[in-house]
């Protein structure tokens, strides 16, 4: 669904944030990608979605050329969840998961009965329906988060890509979100996510890539890619593996 061949993007066109990336993204499959603060990851989610241009390289979604689809086109694929969103403005909850039907809508339509239903399904689905009627700039952090992944969800696109999506929620919504986006992959979703946290990626058994100084250092099965030797070199610091009920979780390992 989605291939990225050779890609490269720098602010200045000097100092290169990311070069020689390439992978693709199969229907129903979780890409998630690990490295340090300044490595690129949310960089890189906003070339995928066309944010950003590219210096080098290019995308497409399911065999056309990104750089030649309209916004509308590019909205109906891809869904875009940013690290850091503020709103100065109190719509509610429901109003801002229908907003993700703004790219169907033309420019002096008004959303219909169907665009609400599905809105409010999507709130249903987060856990979060109880809140559609509260302003959205009185919730908290986490709750808005899953207001914005409701409205994502609402835009239907196929490949979601979220930045950092458990980075405002609280422990058991962590482990709640990651659940969602396994689900989301079983009903088709193709995922790309970026995250601080290794045990997210054993959690989900997905595709992993370890961005590290401007590339891929490795990538592929979780398993295979996080080991103690990687987290050290993108880290810095000496990291254990350890099994806690068949399940991998990663600690600083004491000196």
């Amino acid at each position: 669904m989605l291939k990225v061949d050779d890609v490269a993007f720098s602010y200045d066109g000097k100092k290169k944030v990311f070069e020689n990336i390439s992978f693709s993204l199969k229907q129903g499959e979780v890409l998630c990608i690990l490295g340090p603060n300044g490595s690129g990851k949310s960089t890189l989610l906003r070339c995928l979605n066309s944010l950003l241009t590219l210096n080098n390289g290019n995308i497409s979604l399911n065999g056309k050329d990104m750089t030649r689809m309209s916004r509308k086109e590019l909205a109906a694929q891809l869904g875009f969840l940013p690290q850091i969103h503020v709103s100065t403005f109190p719509f509610s909850v429901l109003e801002v998961a229908v907003m993700g039907r703004a790219p169907h809508l033309g420019l002096a339509e008004s959303p219909s009965e169907k665009d609400y239903a599905l809105a409010k399904e999507n709130l249903e689905l987060l856990g979060i329906s109880p809140l559609a009627d509260k302003p959205y700039t009185q919730i908290s952090g986490g709750e808005r988060q899953l207001a914005l992944i409701a409205m994502v969800l609402t835009q239907k696109p196929r490949i979601l890509l979220l930045d950092e999506p458990t980075s405002h929620l609280d422990f058991g919504n962590q482990i709640r979100m990651l659940e969602l986006i396994k689900k989301l992959s079983t009903k088709g979703f193709s995922i790309v996510l970026t995250t601080h946290f290794p045990d997210h990626a054993f959690h989900l058994s997905s595709t992993v890539a370890i961005i590290n100084k401007g590339t891929f250092m490795a990538a592929g099965p979780a398993d295979t890619v996080i080991t103690e030797e990687n987290l050290k070199r993108i880290y810095g610091i000496d990291v254990q593996i350890a099994y806690v009920n068949s399940s991998k979780i990663c600690v600083p390992a004491k000196k």
